[in-house]
């Protein structure tokens, strides 16, 4: 887990809570910029044999966001 102690766009340290994201997790509100973020962030990496086969399958014109939701990766 990586917990920001900055605003991931403009690097300000003052920000506000701001409400909850839809699993749960603090959201945070930057006062400067107005962009929101998670605080304590998880990264989830995908592996090249994921990338390979996501590649593979968007070839065969498959939805990307079909394909993401059966790998179980982000759509970034």
């Amino acid at each position: 887990m990586i917990r920001r102690e900055a605003c991931p766009q403009c690097g300000s340290t003052w920000y506000k809570r701001n409400g909850h994201i839809h699993i749960g997790k603090q959201n945070h509100r930057c006062k400067l910029c107005g962009r929101a973020f998670v605080q304590l962030l998880e990264n989830s990496v995908i592996t090249e044999e994921q990338r390979a086969l996501i590649e593979r399958l968007l070839v065969e014109r498959i939805s990307l966001r079909g394909i993401c939701r059966a790998m179980g990766v982000g759509l970034r």
